[in-house]
């Protein structure tokens, strides 16, 4: 009897090591501890996650495109453009800024350089930068009666810098007493204002 039983529990010991043996390897580890998924049915899924990013990144950076802004720093506004990835940025119209001159385009960290838009391509969204120089003033002047020195009937000065040297008229009887605009005095040191041509009229005492 005593031996019988011995042989029973010797087959069921094999039957179980066999069933253990005849089942789909599974994944006992890390995030699938818990799990009785296959293990390379679970690694195929995450493959093809990570390889649908991928795709969905690329599609988006080629076919979605960036933005090219320009920012023109006081000036007209200029409307943004949709480029894809490689595509030349399209030159757009000059913007205009009272008192300044364009003086061409440029992007953060390289302000000593201009945007060459016959071989600027795009690599991500981008902004250029309006670059303005202070635009020349033509000064024209009313002797109120008096004589301009020969060839000092206009000058032309830079607009936000100072006149400069201002010529002396004469007139007989009176003493210049310096030039006037808008109901204040002009000097040498006066800084340009307008932007446009104007008019300075002399003072007499």
């Amino acid at each position: 009897m005593e031996n019988r039983q011995q042989i029973d529990e010797i087959n069921e010991s094999t039957q179980g090591a066999e069933s253990v043996s005849g089942r789909p390897r599974r994944f006992g580890r890390g995030i699938y501890d818990k799990t009785d998924t296959p293990i390379r049915l679970l690694d195929g899924f995450i493959a093809g996650i990570i390889v649908i990013i991928v795709i969905m990144v690329a599609v988006f950076a080629i076919f979605g495109g960036f933005t090219v802004s320009f920012n023109t720093s006081g000036g007209t506004e200029i409307a943004s453009q949709k480029l894809r990835y490689g595509n030349y940025v399209k030159e757009p119209e000059e913007p205009v800024r009272q008192g300044y001159t364009f003086a061409g385009w440029y992007y953060e960290g390289h302000e000593n350089e201009t945007w060459d838009f016959s071989v600027g391509t795009v690599g991500g969204d981008l902004e250029l930068i309006a670059r303005w120089e202070p635009a020349k003033v033509t000064v024209k002047f009313d002797a109120d009666g008096g004589q301009m020195p020969d060839g000092m009937e206009s000058i032309q000065v830079t607009y936000q810098e100072a006149y400069g040297e201002l010529p002396v008229p004469q007139k007989e009887g009176c003493q210049f007493a310096g030039w006037m605009y808008s109901g204040g005095e002009i000097t040498a040191a006066s800084i340009v204002m307008m932007p446009g041509e104007h008019v300075l009229t002399a003072l007499w005492e």
